[in-house]
């Protein structure tokens, strides 16, 4: 399914559903457990469900993955103009409105002096929205506008790198270049390190993209080389590998037991999800509807976190917890949709058309 140029990709809707569902459970874990179980961000605690949502995070990974094998997809035939554009024109405009409304939500209803237990990071700044409207604040060491935010910093990064195998023609030789992206990866403490190599090549979650990127190149029979399979394997091995590492991390910091064999069973479920669609045995292309899902993932991603905190905050005295993080959900949900309706389908053309004059204005 090599795409040419000129031809439209093909849309697998399943994808559309996984990310629906990566994205739910990343708002779960964020509104049932992570935000009262760390540093005051929520007021609303659910112990029973906790115990199921806290490994929501892990939609995260299962994002990853997909970008890998979306983002390579997206790729085939572009120049690193085309490519820079596509990226351009599919993150900023909903970024820019979403860092909007919850630079205007944190000011007017975020952390106050008088609200000792509400976290400060629910207050933001004009200098710290300014910034965050690059999508680059861990860069200039400024807080994201929303704790969401961090996955974008390495999304960015991931594209960096494909841009830089456009531009080198290294696409041809991509098997390779993920061998020795994984060798380095497979380094003892580099996950741990900092600089510029750990930035760049991010080896906490470079396996998840690798895998999302060999799926892709093994979706024809002629891909499926045994070397492609070996290095899937080795992402795998990889991928449990950091996951694991981080349980620890995550129960020190929420002085809560996490199991290795859950977090273990939902990685593999990933895999096995993602290895079943690439090469199609998941068929779900008669649902085409499920592509309005896939496309309220992204700004449902933007928009849930900071935002649902300060809800809970100013509203939890005024009804149900459950019947107040079901309507925020809702509220979310039918904001991701305007967002996508008014925002993402009007202006990411007109912007992609802005930015391709001022790239040729600059090429003079």
């Amino acid at each position: 399914m090599e795409p040419e140029p000129h031809k439209r990709p093909i849309r697998f809707y399943e994808i559309d559903l996984l990310r629906f569902l990566a994205a739910l459970s990343v708002v779960f874990y964020h509104y049932t457990f992570r935000g009262y179980s760390l540093g005051h961000y929520s007021p609303l605690a659910f112990p029973e469900l906790g115990r199921f949502t806290r490994y929501g995070y892990l939609g995260v990974e299962l994002f990853f993955i997909i970008s890998g094998y979306v983002v390579l997809l997206s790729a085939q035939g572009k120049t690193i103009r085309q490519f820079f554009l596509s990226r351009i024109t599919r993150l900023y405009p909903a970024l820019w409105v979403a860092c909007t409304l919850t630079f205007i939500v944190k000011l007017l209803w975020g952390t106050g002096p008088a609200d000792v237990g509400m976290s400060p990071l629910l207050h933001a700044t004009p200098v710290q929205y300014v910034v965050n409207m690059s999508m680059l604040p861990e860069f200039f060491h400024i807080n994201a506008m929303d704790g969401a935010y961090w996955s974008l910093t390495i999304e960015i990064t991931f594209y960096l790198l494909i841009a830089i195998l456009i531009g080198f023609g290294l696409l041809k030789h991509l098997t390779l270049v993920l061998a020795l992206w994984l060798a380095y990866t497979a380094l003892p403490g580099t996950m741990h390190e900092g600089g510029l190599f750990p930035a760049l090549f991010f080896p906490a979650y470079a396996p998840y993209f690798a895998a999302g990127m060999l799926l892709y190149l093994m979706q024809q029979p002629e891909g499926r080389t045994w070397q492609r399979y070996a290095l899937l394997l080795v992402t795998y091995v990889l991928g449990l590998r950091a996951s694991i590492d981080h349980v620890g991390s995550l129960a020190l910091a929420y002085h809560e037991p996490f199991s290795t064999k859950v977090v273990a069973a939902i990685i593999t479920g990933c895999y096995v999800v993602m290895y079943l669609v690439a090469f199609r045995k998941i068929d779900l292309s008669r649902f085409s509807w499920l592509a309005w899902l896939g496309a309220l993932t992204y700004p449902l991603y933007l928009l849930h976190s900071d935002i649902g905190f300060i809800i809970f905050h100013r509203m939890q005295h005024f009804t149900n917890k459950y019947v107040l993080v079901g309507g925020t959900m809702v509220l979310m949900l039918v904001a991701a949709y305007l967002v996508h309706v008014f925002i993402e389908k009007r202006l990411s053309k007109a912007l992609g058309q802005q930015v391709n004059r001022l790239l040729t204005a600059l090429a003079k």
